[in-house]
């Protein structure tokens, strides 16, 4: 309450931890400012378009009172109840697309250098809705190929796509991950119909309330009929594991984390990333699809000839790093896209590959954005 406390008095706002009363105030343009402690839409906004589809939603991710006090202060300084005034320009030339997915219809394309104006943003941040200056109508962008150059990224509100529905073509097992693996909760229906609230990441798995609107569950996509709504303008919940191993048969040389009294001298607790075996020549490989970012040999480097790969993903920026590749051998260079499994170069003379993980942003203690890329690995 006291982070919101010059929002509220600035534009009136009526505060309540207990949404069911945004249902009994009236007036038909009312504005819910929902805030929310992580990245995901949750089952409150879902409940509450549905029992009452003209209320406008904005939504708020702000997992503490300080992140919430800085979108509403910012909002208050600018005079914008909800959130106006981010502008970005184009780092690389982009689709415009008709939905926050890289799946959704490509309806134009902008140009590098572009300054557009944000008008809201996908849940998980990793989209920007825009006017598209042709058509005038809302149009999605990647977040990750653009640049901010006005407002504060945080202040814009999420916009919530209509949740679709789906009914299930025979009864289904619901499970507690998005995973044919993952413990069953129980059965849908034969012919029982739910709101879509989120889909995996390829869309092999949908989200659904289960058994009831505080509780979710996954079924799979093919089990399901689409009676109204686009399942690719869902939110989409990141895959755990999504990197193939960068070399083939991938056997670890040196762990995460391993040999600690070697890289004391760097102030780490260990090893900064994973070493696989490869003999000198063996092809390395793209662990996902992303944009080249380094292509380069560095004999000044204690990497040495290397590969670095940006991989914009539904919860954040990642970069996955390939040293000590054969000088003169690799098979990219910076800016080009590159697919899983798509060859980089070859393997140096030490026989084997350095594989690190970073994300942006991310506090892994000592070893700061840098991840331990094992748990990551689909094996």
């Amino acid at each position: 309450m006291e982070a919101s406390r010059f929002y509220i008095e600035r534009f009136r706002v009526i505060p309540t931890t207990n949404p069911e009363l945004a249902l009994m105030l009236p007036g038909e343009s009312l504005i819910v400012s929902l805030v929310l402690p992580d990245g995901r839409p949750g089952h409150t906004a879902a409940q509450l378009r549905q029992r009452r589809p003209s209320i406008h939603l904005d939504v708020l991710f702000a997992p503490t009172p300080e992140r919430l006090q800085r979108i509403l202060d910012a909002r208050t300084a600018h005079g914008a109840r909800l959130g106006r005034g981010l502008r970005v320009v184009t780092t690389d030339r982009l689709n415009v697309r008709g939905g926050p997915g890289f799946s959704a219809p490509i309806i134009g394309r902008l140009e590098a250098g572009v300054e557009v104006e944000v008008v809201g943003q996908s849940a998980d941040g990793a989209w920007w809705a825009i006017l598209d200056p042709i058509r005038r109508e809302r149009a999605w962008i990647a977040a990750a190929y653009t640049r901010v150059i006005a407002g504060i990224p945080e202040t814009v509100p999420v916009l919530l796509v209509q949740l679709p529905r789906v009914r299930a073509r025979a009864s289904l097992a619901v499970r507690q991950e998005p995973d044919p693996g993952a413990p069953i909760l129980g059965q849908l229906p034969e012919g029982a119909e739910r709101e879509a609230l989120g889909q995996s990441e390829g869309g092999r798995w949908i989200q659904v309330a289960f058994p009831d609107a505080a509780h979710t569950g996954w079924v799979p996509t093919e089990g399901l009929e689409i009676l109204g709504g686009a399942l690719e303008e869902l939110p989409v919940h990141p895959s755990r594991r999504w990197l193939q191993p960068p070399v083939k048969p991938p056997v670890v040389h040196r762990a995460f984390g391993a040999d600690p009294d070697s890289f004391a001298a760097w102030g780490l607790p260990g090893h900064e990333g994973v070493d696989f075996r490869a003999p000198p020549g063996e092809p390395v490989y793209a662990a996902a699809e992303g944009i080249v970012v380094m292509a380069a040999e560095r004999p000044d480097h204690p990497y040495g000839t290397q590969v670095r790969i940006q991989h914009p993903r539904p919860d954040g920026i990642y970069v996955t790093i390939y040293g000590h590749l054969m000088p003169g051998a690799l098979e990219v260079q910076v800016g080009e896209r590159v697919q899983p499994g798509q060859p980089l170069g070859r393997a140096g003379s030490r026989g084997f590959v350095h594989w690190m993980l970073k994300k942006a942003g991310a506090r892994n203690g000592p070893y700061g954005d840098i991840l331990d890329p094992m748990p990551y690995l689909c094996l």
